[in-house]
């Protein structure tokens, strides 16, 4: 995820040049991501709709959190295949525009959905009684859908201010509106999509590791363990599950974080810095897209086993069974 001025510039050096090895192996593996990305989160965002998992509000950020991500694999890793090819492959300018913001768009939606995620899973530890009138569905529906207006209104400026060439081939940053540039960059996109999302995720997940720690203390010097069987299982359930989410989101941070460091010392540093490292840190950065989606079918049981359920259904139908007097009838015949 980050738009065409953030990567044109990293991926397509002054002068097109022809393929060479490194392009056709980055080419090679953001097609595979792409495949695998739009695979995985496809069949993820299936399991949740179809086994009836939105029941849950969880699940909503969930659910937004894949669909960011297949439509980054959708949408936006292929503009940068096509790049790679010929910088100038777009067929109007239309379409440049358009494709522009995709990235932080996608991004934004998919950390601040991890956010939600993480301050979910606080209150579900945190006050388990009360949950439900904390956080009812119509208030996770209402949070969605102002997570992707504001990720939209943090992806759209730069189209506002920067002109056609800087937007569709040099990725340059506007000289004319540089203080809008810095701006943009440092308090719109880093702080927004760094910053703040890796500070609610961090406070969120050590609440709730705390919570844990207490919790098990408190039942340590309980002599009637048994009684608190139930509850402690539940409270390890929804611990594991917010060991998952946490590490999701740390993923997250590790593979953007080091693309924006390069970004910004380019755009707004003295240095020159190597394409190597752009296209190194734009792989990692891409990667997060099709890794969320093996990670909660690897570790989520719930979504795993709605994942077997449907894949049996969908291959192993069951057979018809034969009405309980047709049963009887051929008995009798054969007796």
């Amino acid at each position: 995820m980050t738009d065409n001025n953030l990567t044109s510039s990293a991926l397509y050096p002054p002068q097109a040049p022809a393929l060479t090895v490194s392009s056709i192996f980055l080419i090679t593996y953001l097609s595979l991501l792409v495949v695998t990305a739009l695979g995985g989160n496809g069949l993820l965002v299936t399991v949740i709709i179809k086994r009836q998992l939105l029941q849950k509000v969880h699940y909503y950020f969930i659910l937004s959190l894949a669909t960011s991500d297949f439509l980054n694999a959708l949408l936006k890793i292929p503009t940068t295949i096509l790049g790679r090819f010929d910088r100038n492959w777009y067929p109007s300018y239309v379409l440049c525009y358009f494709t522009t913001p995709l990235g932080v768009l996608f991004g934004a939606a998919s950390v601040c959905s991890l956010s939600a995620v993480a301050i979910n899973r606080y209150l579900v530890i945190s006050s388990p009684l009360n949950y439900s009138d904390r956080m009812p569905p119509f208030l996770a529906k209402i949070l969605l859908a102002v997570i992707w207006f504001c990720s939209l209104c943090l992806a759209i400026p730069p189209v506002m201010w920067r002109e056609k060439d800087a937007i569709c081939r040099s990725g340059k940053i506007s000289k004319e509106h540089y203080t809008s540039e810095v701006l943009y960059f440092f308090l719109a996109l880093w702080l927004f999509v760094i910053v703040i999302p890796s500070i609610v995720m961090s406070v969120s997940y050590v609440k709730i590791y705390l919570i844990a720690r207490y919790h098990a203390l408190q039942i340590d010097s309980q002599n009637q363990a048994s009684t608190l069987y139930q509850q402690t299982r539940k409270r390890r359930k929804d611990l594991k599950a917010a060991v998952v989410l946490g590490v999701i989101g740390g993923i997250f941070i590790l593979c953007w974080f080091p693309f924006f460091v390069v970004q910004t010392v380019h755009k707004f540093g003295k240095g020159n810095i190597s394409p190597i490292y752009f296209n190194i840190f734009l792989c990692v950065m891409y990667t997060n897209s099709a890794l969320d989606p093996i990670l909660l079918f690897l570790f989520n049981t719930e979504i795993r086993r709605a994942l077997v359920r449907m894949l049996c259904r969908a291959f192993f139908k069951p057979k018809q069974h034969i009405p309980q007097s047709e049963l009887s009838s051929f008995l009798n015949q054969g007796l």
